[in-house]
């Protein structure tokens, strides 16, 4: 009879890379791989789970999210993060809320919990309050989403088709701009009207466009005013209907903030802009394990004043962060925040797996 492995995930693309490694490898000829994607809303998906939680028998489970499916006795069990700490995570707020620490509980009750690297061991699901009863085993085995962007002529491929799909020219200058999503309102604005024109005005000057992508529970730019203005130079990713990965390899530079989304950017190593214009109020109210201005620690310039937002972004477009400065430190952090930076993040997975069911 086969071993059941159980794959969990929120956002099933961000597992591909290890589904793609079993079917490659012929593993289903020993294995039996049920997946269930809890971002699908659905009542068959809903019943799954529960039918798996209760009732089936599975040998392994793996989960890019905290689930209570963790924490069946007598299985496998693997977890990690869908992301790399930059934000604490998870927060001291959070922890108070009860169906959430459950959560949190069932994850370190997993055997093993994988990150990208050393560094990442000490941040991710550390808090004294579930570290007390934690059962993890932490490796730094890398997180299969992250295998994509190691695969050069694949990220090539998918550039070039991307770009003539939507119709930017190899020529075109494409910022993708990815901010986090903050569970407070900021005390600060961020960009209102005259700002996104002036923005729009500058990219239209330098042959330029930026793809505005927020986080799926909200972002820093107001998208019912975005979509108002119908702005030709800077775009609602919606509207292009990419997803993370193909935004990632279409564009030639990121600015993003405390998103883990900077660290997927780096294997690419192009100019990344880390626009942390509330850092201390986010600091306060969430909490970073991140410091910007460490060079081997954040691979992006740091702007955290939104008057000089549009003078680093010139200095972007004119090309002064593609310097041996700036290659050299993107690389340092590269080095920092995986261990393993070569794109076998689903293969190491996969022989932890089939080693664990020997024992």
């Amino acid at each position: 009879m086969k071993s059941i492995v159980l794959v969990h995930s929120m956002n099933i693309d961000n597992m591909e890379p290890f589904v793609s490694y079993y079917k490659n490898q012929g593993l289903d000829k020993t294995l039996k791989l049920v997946i269930i994607d809890s971002s699908e809303k659905t009542l068959k998906v809903k019943f799954k789970k529960i039918y798996y939680t209760y009732f089936k028998k599975y040998h392994v489970i793996i989960s890019d999210y905290p689930t209570t499916l963790l924490g069946r006795e007598n299985v496998v069990s693997i977890a990690m993060g869908h992301g790399t700490a930059i934000k604490k995570f998870p927060s001291d707020e959070e922890l108070k809320n009860e169906y959430a620490l459950k959560l949190f509980q069932a994850v370190k009750s997993a055997d093993y919990f994988l990150t990208t690297s050393e560094r990442q061991n000490e941040l991710e699901f550390r808090n004294p309050v579930l570290d007390k009863d934690s059962k993890n085993q932490y490796l730094p085995l890398g997180l299969p989403k992250n295998d994509y962007y190691f695969d050069a002529a694949k990220v090539e491929q998918t550039y070039k088709l991307q770009r003539k799909q939507h119709k930017f020219s190899q020529k075109d200058f494409v910022i993708l701009y990815a901010p986090t999503f903050r569970d407070y309102e900021t005390s600060e604005s961020v960009f209102d009207e005259n700002d996104l024109q002036r923005i729009n005005n500058l990219l239209k000057e330098q042959n330029a466009f930026m793809i505005y992508r927020p986080h799926p529970l909200g972002g820093t730019i107001d998208e019912e005013l975005l979509v108002k203005l119908n702005l030709e130079r800077i775009i609602p990713s919606k509207s292009l209907a990419l997803d993370a990965y193909q935004s990632l390899c279409i564009s030639d530079a990121l600015i993003s903030d405390y998103s883990s989304i900077c660290i997927e950017y780096l294997p690419l190593n192009k100019p990344i802009i880390s626009f942390i214009f509330d850092e201390k109020e986010y600091c306060q109210k969430r909490g970073l394990e991140f410091d910007f201005e460490d060079e081997n620690i954040g691979p992006g310039i740091v702007v955290k004043e939104k008057d000089n937002f549009t003078s680093v972004l010139t200095s972007l477009l004119r090309g002064d962060f593609d310097n041996t400065y700036w290659t050299e430190r993107r690389n340092r952090c590269l080095e920092t925040h995986y261990t393993y930076p070569d794109g076998n993040s689903s293969e190491r997975i996969w022989k932890l797996i089939l080693k664990s069911l020997e024992e």
